[in-house]
């Protein structure tokens, strides 16, 4: 049972990328009308796809075998205060970098990812809850699923170690900067999950690394302006 758990996570950490990383490319996209390169219905099409990909699929294959795992099992229980705890201290590293690189010709070249120039405050709630959702989904299979499934028929630092590269090569389309990038990150997520027992500073701080970015790039982007009006 174990084993087929881990395989059918794999499939879904390897196959599942490549297959969302179709979509989301820009021959893929354009072939549906209405799904601009960089327009907020584009972006938010594909966070949504993401979420279905990487959240509910994983969801629907441990339902699979209910009388051999339970959901905490794979990370998704209450979190203690030793996840609050790491995650602020992860935080105050991430913030301050993310503003500093913010202004980065790399950084704007991809981010933010919705090319609006004109910036609303309901366009960046929407897009933050996209966020949310996608990451949230995002880190349950690969934190939760992939990680926990790898846990028990590997160990602990193998099933970091496999994480990771699948985890760094999800980041290939983004570019070798984020590719390398994500290697420390990984191995830091995978082991304070280990730690806690749960996701939550995986998502929390994925979604703090996410959103900081985003809103600083906005503020750094010499061509976008960020209106306080809702629409």
């Amino acid at each position: 049972m174990e084993l087929s758990l881990f395989f059918s996570a794999f499939a879904v950490a390897t196959i599942g990328s490549v297959a969302y990383f179709i979509f989301v490319s820009p021959g893929f996209s354009a072939k549906f009308p209405g799904l601009e390169k960089g327009k907020p219905r584009q972006i938010f099409m594909q966070r949504l796809t993401g979420a279905l990909i990487f959240g509910i699929l994983p969801l629907l294959i441990i339902l699979l075998f209910p009388e051999a795992k339970r959901m905490g099992d794979f990370g998704w229980k209450f979190p203690g205060s030793a996840t609050f705890y790491w995650t602020i201290l992860l935080a105050a590293v991430i913030i301050p970098m993310n503003y500093f690189n913010a202004s980065k010709a790399s950084n704007l070249k991809y981010y933010p990812q919705i090319r609006e120039w004109n910036w609303s405050v309901r366009l960046l709630i929407q897009s933050a809850v996209s966020w949310i959702i996608y990451l949230t989904a995002y880190e349950f299979l690969f934190r939760g699923f992939l990680f926990f499934a790898s846990l028990g028929i590997m160990g602990l630092w193998p099933a970091v170690l496999l994480n990771t590269v699948i985890y760094s090569l999800a980041h290939y389309p983004k570019g070798y900067t984020e590719m390398l990038g994500a290697v420390p990150l990984g191995v830091v997520l995978c082991y304070l999950t280990f730690l806690t027992g749960n996701i939550w500073v995986a998502v929390f701080t994925h979604v703090i690394l996410a959103l900081s970015n985003e809103w600083f790039s906005i503020h750094k982007h010499p061509e976008m302006i960020f209106k306080n009006v809702w629409k």
